[in-house]
């Protein structure tokens, strides 16, 4: 360990990183654009320069270790004066275009720009510009403005370093240097999207989210991706409860500071009709709009006096859905459970130490089978639900597979079929004799259960649409219609159930369960 002082502050970081790790223990900014602290060291925007007590010349702070005894000072007039020039320097050439760019608001050119810059520019020529390389799609998820570009590199060695594609690199030479991808080589490696996260100014801007909306408009909820079992934090972007974007979450023990284009856009599924109102087949065999009370009142008709139970969990469940669902038809109705996941991929992610490799089609399928148990419904997919007396499916998209006319022919086979769903044009929502309205990633509440046996905590954006609630909260409802004086269905609060759910869950080896009343999630 090194002791350095900082602006007067003095701290004891780990020996050899650089002053702008080291600052971040004292709480000091270093302001940079070409620095990432998941990328190699160029030291090609020299915003970030820093004095240090004993050298001659202002240092680098990105490329500059820090050691024991060392004084820096990242804020005095010297190198103030530096940066104004830096950022004077790096404007001459930028186009004025905050008022149209979807990077504004959170852009560190701009506010670097408010903070560190002048008011005023000497600079009096034409801008430098380049002709057909803006708004240009150099993928099929990114759009290039090659004028508003500072030459940071980072994209290049983003390319080079994480992906191994290395698709983008620099052309020309002096002041007509550019970066562009090679003839006949598109952006178009699994995540290409990262490029826009990592740009320091709107250069590179994802297409699905070009002129969508202005970021200070929308809210952001943490949560983690349901595309695979990797389970990559995310931040959902969203107004009016609609979902406008993800954007990848810093955790360095899972997705770093990355989000593969597959997860990335996986929000757009939602794009569809929702079932938002429980239906109950009625005796003319139409399915038609009806209450909760309407819906509560046939599913009890339909578990009484039935004998063979059978229900279908998935992947997409929530670990406080599972036990939820555990408890209320495996622990009092005894009926038969299991889940299934699709195979995927096989999709790569880069966390800081390691390449992790997600192969499920669901974000929980070790945690809801670690809750459930492990019985297999392979015989209902193939084989049909005959002799079931009611069959309930926890999530209508449980796999691709329930998609199947075959599939859905065979689990109709049972005499009464419960049905979860929030996509109102799945296959089954309209041969059930009930329809519950589910809930989508952005609307549960709970935790899910990685590849790596890690415990992750999504957050609600927004609540569901229409008359829907959680999945948690229909489970919930029908557990204290059946058994009304159980206190198991007296509460949907997902902390409520983690709770009792760390100890077996820890005694199954999974991480993510110490302290405090919420799962471990490293942000």
């Amino acid at each position: 360990m090194a002791k350095v002082t900082i602006d007067g502050i003095e701290v004891e970081v780990q020996d050899g990183i650089n002053v702008i790790e080291a600052a971040k223990t004292a709480d000091v900014h270093v302001p940079h654009f070409c620095y990432h602290p998941s990328l190699s060291i160029v030291g090609q925007c020299r915003m970030c320069l820093v004095e240090v007590e004993g050298m001659p010349k202002l240092q680098a702070g990105c490329a500059t270790p820090v050691k024991d005894g060392m004084k820096i000072h990242v804020w005095n007039e010297k190198v103030d004066k530096a940066r104004k020039g830096q950022m004077e320097f790096l404007l001459i050439n930028h186009p004025l275009d905050c008022p149209i760019c979807d990077k504004a608001g959170e852009c560190p050119l701009q506010d670097y720009s408010f903070n560190y810059g002048s008011v005023t520019s000497r600079y009096g020529e034409f801008k430098r510009t380049y002709p057909g390389m803006d708004r240009t799609a150099i993928g099929p998820h990114v759009i290039q403005n090659m004028n508003r570009c500072i030459h940071c590199t980072r994209c290049i060695r983003f390319t080079a370093e994480i992906t191994g594609t290395s698709e983008l690199a620099f052309f020309r030479r002096g002041a007509s240097t550019e970066v562009g991808v090679f003839p006949g080589t598109p952006l178009d490696n699994w995540m290409s999207a990262c490029v826009t996260d990592i740009c320091p100014t709107g250069a590179l801007t994802p297409r699905e989210f070009r002129f969508e909306s202005r970021v200070w408009n929308l809210d952001s909820t943490d949560s983690v991706c349901n595309g695979c079992d990797v389970g990559c934090n995310l931040f959902i972007g969203h107004r009016s409860g609609q979902v406008f974007r993800y954007r990848p979450r810093v955790n360095p023990e899972v997705n770093d500071h990355w989000l593969c284009d597959y997860g990335r856009f996986s929000y757009e599924q939602y794009e569809t009709d929702r079932v938002v109102v429980p239906k109950v087949r009625t005796e003319d065999d139409y399915l038609a709009i009806s209450t909760w009370e309407e819906a509560l009142q046939s599913i009890e008709s339909g578990f009484r006096d039935a004998k063979n139970i059978s229900v279908i969990a998935s992947a997409q469940m929530t670990n406080e859905e599972a036990w939820m669902a555990r408890t209320l038809f495996a622990d009092r109705l005894e009926a038969k459970i299991g889940v299934m996941v699709d195979p995927i991929g096989p999709i790569k992610m880069k966390s800081r130490t390691e390449w992790l490799v997600g192969d499920q089609a669901g974000p929980n399928f070790r945690g809801v089978q670690s809750v459930i148990g492990t019985t297999s419904i392979e015989e209902l997919l193939t084989n049909g639900a005959d002799g079931v007396d009611v069959l309930y499916i926890c999530d209508a998209r449980f796999s691709d597979r329930a998609s199947d006319p075959a599939v859905v022919a065979n689990l109709r086979k049972a005499k009464f079929l419960v049905v979860h769903s929030w996509d109102a044009n799945h296959p089954l929502t309209e041969v059930a004799d009930v329809l519950i309205p589910g809930s989508t990633l952005p609307e549960k509440e709970g935790t899910f259960t990685n590849l790596q046996q890690t415990v992750q905590r999504i957050h609600q954006a927004y609540a569901p649409k229409g008359q829907g609630v959680t999945d948690l909260e229909a489970l919930r409802r029908i557990g204290a219609r059946l058994f009304p004086g159980d206190e198991e269905f007296h509460s949907a609060d997902a902390m409520d159930i983690f709770e009792t759910l760390r100890e077996p869950m820890a005694l199954a080896g999974i991480k993510g369960l110490a302290g405090g009343s919420e799962p471990e999630v490293m942000a």
